[in-house]
């Protein structure tokens, strides 16, 4: 986010970069791990959980004075979203729930550890109660960071 985000005029290596890391590495992480979720005797519960972000949500950022709108960011978290969606309706046969949460504005390096946001440890909290999600779950939901579905 350190680099200019203006739809009209960015630089597409900078989309590239962050495509790269938000949907190709989550991409690679999940098909390297999910042979352990295929595993006959796999630990329970079996759950993917990706981490999202409300700027994400086309719904949202389609709002009238919606903000916040980097464009690299957005873009490669709203194809990351697409993609855990596709993946949960493949893996729902087989009992695997995938869903995508938002833990809502944290500090982090990624902003700058912008003032007002919550602690990374706090930030982390928010999401494990969705990758604790037993087979009675739900599952290709898009949660905020209070636990209600979010739009995707």
């Amino acid at each position: 986010m350190d680099k200019p985000q203006n739809a009209t005029n960015i630089d597409v290596n900078v989309v590239r970069s962050t495509v790269e890391t938000n949907l190709f590495g989550l991409i690679t992480a999940t098909t390297t791990f999910l042979p352990l979720l295929r595993n006959p005797s796999p630990v329970s519960p079996r759950v993917i959980l990706n981490v999202t972000s409300d700027m994400a949500s086309n719904a949202y950022q389609a709002r009238p004075n919606s903000g916040l709108h980097f464009t690299a960011y957005n873009t490669s978290k709203a194809a990351a979203n697409s993609y855990t969606i596709a993946l949960a309706k493949e893996l729902e046969k087989e009992g695997i729930k995938v869903n995508a949460v938002t833990p809502g504005f944290t500090s982090t390096k990624l902003n700058g550890y912008g003032q007002g946001g919550k602690s990374v440890s706090d930030g982390a909290e928010r999401l494990v109660p969705f990758a604790l999600l037993g087979e009675d779950g739900p599952t290709c939901q898009f949660f905020d960071e209070n636990g209600k579905i979010f739009a995707w």
